[in-house]
């Protein structure tokens, strides 16, 4: 594991955008990486130790330490700012890198279409009210799908025949907020896209 030096930036992996997203229920960890994404530009190692050591119940070192460990973050020498535009402009160039044949769109928890990007609009908003109502489903029926499954579910996918994935659904929790992603195709989550639209999102809406 390459540890940061103090000239270096810290930024959020694609397994750190996962895992911040995952659930809504905050935990050390999560706490941790949501004060990263509140970060309009990545801090350096000194700057980023301070805001674990605010908010996080361990040392500051150690559960950085943590935190590089569990690929949820990495060191780069240049840093990386977040446009300052409106997320209707910075949502289409993100959705297209998230599905191998470019269809994505994304809702919030009552269903109302963000953005999209291959879909019609009528197909994109079709997309967004089935992602709020199978999510509520999912809720009602976690144990259930957890005691069939084995696992714990974090999307719901419509396959075809050959078991092939045609629409999958990704929720992204933001505390109270949360947000779906109607990916048609394969899915192609660790794009930095993904950890990009966890940033804008954590910008507006931690």
């Amino acid at each position: 594991m390459k540890y940061p030096n103090a000239k270096q930036y810290i930024y959020l992996t694609h397994v750190g955008a996962h895992f911040v997203t995952e659930a809504a229920q905050i935990e050390n960890d999560r706490k941790v990486l949501q004060v990263l994404i509140k970060c309009s530009q990545t801090p350096r190692l000194a700057g980023f130790l301070r805001l674990v050591k605010e908010t996080s119940d361990k040392p500051a070192l150690e559960h950085t330490i943590s935190l590089f460990n569990k690929g949820y973050l990495v060191a780069k020498d240049q840093p990386l700012a977040i446009e300052d535009q409106p997320l209707e402009l910075s949502f289409p160039p993100l959705l297209k890198e998230l599905s191998d044949n470019q269809h994505c769109a994304i809702c919030d928890q009552d269903g109302f279409l963000l953005s999209h990007v291959g879909f019609e609009l009528e197909q994109a908003e079709q997309a967004a009210l089935l992602a709020v109502e199978i999510s509520g489903l999912q809720e009602k029926r976690q144990q259930n799908m957890q005691d069939l499954s084995g696992s714990n579910l974090s999307f719901i996918s419509i396959i075809d025949n050959d078991g092939q994935s045609q629409l999958r659904f990704w929720p992204m929790y933001f505390n109270n907020q949360v947000f779906f992603l109607a990916i048609k195709g394969k899915p192609l989550l660790q794009h930095s896209s993904f950890t990009r639209l966890t940033w804008l999102l954590g910008q507006r809406y931690l």
